[in-house]
């Protein structure tokens, strides 16, 4: 009963750089993956490739003040991600991904190291200066490579249940700026250890798969933002060739909630101290070209947050190549 899973399910352990591109923003399962009853497909050798694109629209910032929301402006953030998963063994899978994020900020609330930028004259600023950070928040695009994902999954079939605990390490690329409402993203080093589940109900196009995992952060100044991520997708085969699915992602765990003074070495490193918890709900297709190629997109906007950017949708695309 889980031969639907070949086209659009299979091996859980897919992309998760997506969780990681942008501030507040998961996509579980983004690629669909490879078809755990076929020995072959999870033999050595095996594996796929993939690229995709991400557009997302923030406007606002989810604080704990009368209303709720800050009107901290919006950005818009773009995104290309690479992504390569190879089986080094049978049913041992290894994963190797990295993207490229380029963000723009338009607003009245821009992150200043200095008052030297004309959007930063009069602003209180860190006294401590901070040469290396970059300003981001000019109303122009900036972009850079963001977080190497790198991880190891095994891959198991327990009575038509699809079991997938995995290892991912995600780790900066380089010394980007992290101080700005435009920034590539935290510049912080992660480990992720989780477990995924898929199953096919019996005598049904229904499917679901869930991700949980729990995220041991790189602490910054005492501070630990350790968390927890829960990603649950249900879906359906229209036929051998096109699947639609509605998804959830979250996260919550630690993080500082309370003031900041704007001149202080806290203030500088708030954005990796804070907790960032959100809610996300979502929807999907994967059309499957040939017996190689899936065509993948999902739509999908944040329900709930605490110290989080307010993003009004994200769109993703991707193609996978299996080989």
């Amino acid at each position: 009963m889980l031969s639907g899973l070949l086209a659009t399910i299979g091996a859980v352990f897919a992309m998760p750089c997506a969780a990681q591109t942008v501030r507040g923003i998961g996509n579980a399962f983004v690629v669909p993956a490879l078809d755990l009853t076929d020995e072959e497909s999870t033999a050595k050798g095996h594996g796929w490739m993939s690229i995709g694109y991400q557009n997302t629209y923030i406007d606002g910032f989810f604080v704990p003040v009368p209303g709720g929301k800050a009107p901290i402006g919006a950005v818009r953030v773009q995104s290309i991600s690479l992504d390569l998963d190879y089986f080094f063994a049978d049913r041992w899978s290894g994963h190797l991904g990295i993207p490229f994020v380029e963000s723009r900020y338009g607003g009245d609330s821009p992150h200043c190291v200095s008052q030297m930028p004309p959007q930063c004259r009069g602003a209180v600023v860190p006294a401590q200066p901070h040469p290396e950070s970059k300003f981001l928040d000019d109303g122009h695009y900036h972009g850079t490579w963001q977080d190497w994902n790198i991880g190891a999954a095994y891959h198991t079939n327990i009575g038509d249940y699809l079991i997938t605990p995995s290892v991912t390490a995600y780790i900066p690329s380089h010394n980007y700026t992290f101080f700005a409402q435009a920034a590539p993203g935290q510049d912080l080093r992660k480990l992720e250890v989780a477990v995924d589940l898929a199953h096919q109900f019996e005598l049904s196009n229904l499917y679901y798969r869930v991700h949980l995992g729990h995220v041991f952060a790189e602490k910054t100044l005492g501070q630990n933002i350790d968390h927890n991520r829960l990603d649950v997708e249900v879906g359906y085969f229209l036929n051998d060739t096109w699947t639609v699915k509605a998804f959830a992602t979250g996260k919550k765990g630690n993080g500082y909630t309370g003031p900041y003074d704007q001149t202080t070495e806290l203030w500088y490193h708030h954005d990796q101290r804070a907790m960032h918890n959100y809610a996300n709900v979502g929807a999907g297709f994967d059309y499957r070209l040939d017996d190689k190629y899936t065509l993948s997109a999902t739509v999908q906007r944040l329900v709930w947050g605490q110290f989080v950017f307010d993003f009004k949708y994200s769109v993703d695309v991707r193609l996978t190549r299996e080989f």
